[in-house]
């Protein structure tokens, strides 16, 4: 696992934006600095506590680096920021070698407190009916806490590689696998706190989304590259490949249209289709696996990230999805994901 960091300085500024949004099938009024626009997380150097989040306005005008030491002067974010998610007005940012997840105000950056109940090695989560569940490297478990109280509820044991984690229909997916390995996905009963089904797929599962009731597994190695689709009823799972487009290694899903990676290259292709497209949307520039360390697709635009190998700091570069660059900017060490918050 590439888990690495480093921390970029910038002077404050505070903006204002008022609006209502849905969570949860929740509806939270709410004023904040870091409203509709989407936060670059930046895991940093593996072993020192320099992770730190970038924001970009969704107009693409106000761009702004290491919020969370702005907002919060006296703390440090940690070691290792892998991953985040929301819930209301809170966010829940997973802090892999520090074993953590960070509560913050989702609209200033503002710390509420810091889970560490059980944590071991956390990499995902996801919040679902008030419970938030959190993936587990070490234990290979999903630890569940109340979203509301951050008190610990129990452990779900997974047995094997606990990374990505989604809901879909009452359930939740936990990919086993990372990294070029695995090829399975645990489907857990949240009733029973239990994995009720392991569905197999393809040596090198690396990415899954959820959309219109159906989960989207991709995988890819130096032979091939497929696409799964789960019926989320079922749990059965349908599939199509290529092996002209080998080792896709990321996954995003926009509106109709999934966008996905090869090498260098962003692709697109119908939530609908059958076949893989070939041809790349654009290319970005070559630079070993740094390339696209931090990939998504939000809102018809393409953020991808380049995490310059740890060595310097990173650069995320927006397309359009004509692969028009729409802006480029430089962020913290190691920028591995993009988290849309409107």
């Amino acid at each position: 696992m590439k888990l690495k960091k480093l921390y970029l300085g910038l002077a404050a500024f505070a903006l204002v934006f008022s609006s209502c949004t849905n969570d949860d099938d929740s509806a939270v009024e709410r004023t904040g600095t870091y409203d509709n626009g989407v936060f670059i997380l930046n895991e940093g150097n593996f072993g020192t506590p320099n992770a730190s989040i970038s924001f970009l306005s969704n107009d693409l005008t106000t761009f702004q680096n290491s919020i969370f030491a702005i907002m919060n002067p006296n703390e440090t974010l940690g070691d290792v920021a892998q991953s985040m998610s929301f819930f209301n007005d809170k966010a829940f940012i997973v802090v892999n070698n520090s074993n953590e997840v960070r509560v913050v105000d989702r609209y200033t950056l503002e710390n509420i407190t810091t889970i560490t109940a059980n944590l071991k090695n956390p990499r995902y989560s996801v919040v679902y009916k008030g419970l938030l569940y959190v993936t587990n490297a070490i234990s290979k478990a999903v630890t569940v806490y109340n979203a509301s109280t951050y008190t610990y509820v129990r452990t779900i044991a997974v047995g094997k590689t606990a990374e990505r984690i989604i809901e879909a229909n009452g359930k939740l997916y936990v990919m086993n696998g990372g990294y070029g390995e695995g090829n399975e996905v645990s489907v857990i009963d949240v009733t029973t706190g239990k994995v009720a089904k392991v569905i197999t797929v393809e040596e090198g599962i690396n990415s899954i989304e959820a959309s219109n009731g159906s989960v989207y597994v991709l995988c890819g190695n130096d032979t091939k590259s497929k696409l799964f689709k789960i019926n989320t009823t079922t749990d059965v799972a349908t599939s199509f490949e290529t092996t002209t487009l080998t080792n896709s290694v990321k996954m995003d899903i926009d509106g109709s249209k999934i966008y996905y990676t090869s090498g260098t290259g962003v692709y697109v292709m119908d939530l609908t289709a059958t076949t893989f497209t070939e041809t790349p949307l654009f290319d970005v520039t070559a630079n070993s696996w740094s390339a696209l360390y931090g990939f998504a697709a939000i809102d018809g635009q393409i953020y991808t990230a380049d995490s310059a190998g740890f060595i310097n700091d990173g650069k995320v570069v927006v397309y359009s999805t004509t692969g028009a660059v729409l802006k480029t900017v430089t962020v913290g060490m190691g920028p591995n994901g993009f988290y849309a918050n409107n």
